[in-house]
């Protein structure tokens, strides 16, 4: 069946389809001023300390959220399920994990930054505003659950959470129609915006995201699983914590599902994107602290519901699984985690994508690295990997993801030499690599990727923790029109060689602002 004939149809589910074996257990969600999440953080952080967040309004910033599994980590308590299983044993308790999802004093005190962060609503089409995100042509991401197990301090969408943008869940049915649709437009057209005449790609996988879409019933998640194979995608996504926050959820019902979702839509791959940020998350501790070795000297023991729920999903030919996450104050901002992140992630079959700088959301410097810091980190810790081990470091911008690749020192020129220089000459070369380059490679810019594998140079900051950090100081910008990327450079060199405004009738470009920017992109 053309996946065209499918539009309009309701999606119907099998009255047989497998139900999640997990136990219900009774999540912990909400502001300071319920009951239960009151007395939780009061038993952590005492009552003076807690007034002081409530107080600042770190609730009314970002509710809190948390699980049985993930808070018995945090506290280093045992967990049992109903039938007396153990399921996390008594360990540690983990500042790394607790430090995640645990409210801050600080993160509430400076709330500049973005309410919807890289401008996201402005890539989300008319017809299914705020519920889809179409930024990229050959790619659709669906926002499929409003919530998750529990709640990343550090999570961009923030706004999803707490309404502020207009951001809701899309109807599995809407989705399917939407792709459906325009990628017969697209092919009707050539490959081309019929508005604009741009060239555009049609739409080959759908990413299905959140919120955490495996928090849905198997009954719900099948329907989008179907949705995207009716609209005829080589690949779905997944993005999921659950992996962290709830491994039980990947039970033997969860695989039946998938191998229904398989038999109907063979040639559709499915690709689960896991978010484990630290290795605390998933591996097994001695009393000090340690990770238990495996007996076989090859990695480290990781705990049995994580170890089972992984290789459920690797053990499916048409399953993939990869990993990212961001890096963040107070998880995982050191070399040696992760470090051992990445090499146990692979050594279980998933391979690590991206690590990613904290958003530029509301509130993010309680949690955000400077960019040369967190690059430096990542430098060190993808060491003695391999190839197939190592991640990349990158931005997700208005203008596209940007990898930061190199980080480079400021010129090593004695005074003695750059005074040997002619002053304008001197004044040059201190403008430009006296403070030293950070690099950006620009992997694709929205809708026609014209600026795929450009890049951006700019001289350092080691203050910045985003891109908008770095605009005033950029000598080469790819997002600007074609004739304009060596702006900042030109400008530093009619600044120390003045002749050079009048040279050849030459006329400086203006510096644009980022919203000009993006209008140009």
């Amino acid at each position: 069946m053309a996946s065209g004939e499918f539009i309009g149809e309701k999606i119907e589910v099998e009255k047989d389809l497998p139900k999640s074996q997990l136990k219900h257990v009774r999540p912990m969600r909400g502001r300071f001023t319920h009951k239960r999440v009151e007395a939780l953080l009061k038993s952590i952080y005492g009552e003076e300390e807690y007034k002081k967040m409530h107080e600042a309004g770190v609730d009314r910033r970002m509710m809190f959220g948390t699980n049985p599994h993930y808070q018995a980590l945090v506290m280093g308590e045992e967990l049992q399920d109903v039938d007396g299983k153990i399921l996390v044993p008594k360990m540690p308790p983990s500042k790394a994990v607790g430090a995640l999802i645990l409210p801050r004093l600080d993160e509430a005190q400076d709330m500049a930054g973005e309410k919807d962060p890289s401008n996201q609503m402005a890539y989300s089409p008319g017809n299914a505003h705020g519920q889809l995100l179409h930024k990229y042509g050959e790619i659709v991401l669906a926002y499929a659950s409003p919530t998750c197990s529990a709640h990343c301090r550090y999570c961009y969408r923030l706004d999803l959470f707490n309404k502020d943008t207009g951001k809701s869940s899309v109807r599995a049915e809407d989705l399917r129609d939407y792709v459906v649709n325009y990628n017969r437009v697209i092919e009707q057209t050539g490959g081309m915006d019929p508005k604009t005449g741009e060239k555009r790609y049609p739409v080959k996988e759908i990413l299905l995201s959140g919120g955490d879409p495996l928090v849905l019933t198997n009954y719900s998640l099948y329907r989008y699983l179907v949705a995207a194979g009716q609209a005829g995608v080589n690949m779905l996504r997944i993005g999921s914590k659950e992996l962290a926050f709830r491994p039980r959820r990947i039970d033997d019902a969860f695989v039946d599902m998938l191998k229904r979702v398989h038999a109907r839509f063979p040639d559709m791959h499915i690709n689960i994107v896991s978010h484990l940020t630290h290795p605390d998350e998933f591996l097994l501790r001695r009393s000090n602290g340690e990770y238990v070795p495996n007996e076989s000297g090859s990695g480290y023991r990781w705990l049995e519901e994580s170890f089972e729920a992984v290789t459920r999903l690797t053990s499916l030919p048409f399953v993939s699984v990869e990993n990212q996450t961001p890096i963040i104050k107070g998880v995982n901002d050191d070399v040696e985690s992760i470090h051992l992140l990445h090499e146990e992630v692979r050594r279980m079959g998933i391979k690590p994508k991206y690590l990613f700088q904290g958003r530029e959301i509301e509130g993010h410097k309680a949690f955000s690295l400077p960019v040369e810091k967190a690059w430096h980190i990542h430098n060190e810790a993808m060491k003695g990997l391999s190839d197939t081990a190592r991640s990349r470091f990158a931005m997700s911008t208005e203008w596209g993801k940007m990898e930061i690749v190199s980080v480079i020192d400021p010129i090593g020129t004695s005074e003695a030499e750059l005074g040997s220089l002619p002053p304008a000459m001197a004044s040059l070369f201190e403008g430009l690599f006296g403070d030293g380059l950070i690099v950006f490679r620009s992997h694709r810019s929205p809708y026609a990727a014209g600026e795929q594998g450009d890049l951006i140079i700019a001289r350092r900051n080691p203050n910045a923790l985003w891109i908008s950090g770095y605009e005033d100081r950029i000598l080469y910008d790819t997002r600007r029109a074609a004739g304009e990327k060596y702006a900042g450079m030109m400008a530093l060199l009619t600044g120390a060689f003045p002749q050079l405004q009048t040279l050849g009738g030459m006329n400086m470009p203006a510096q644009m602002d980022t919203h000009e920017m993006a209008s140009a992109a």
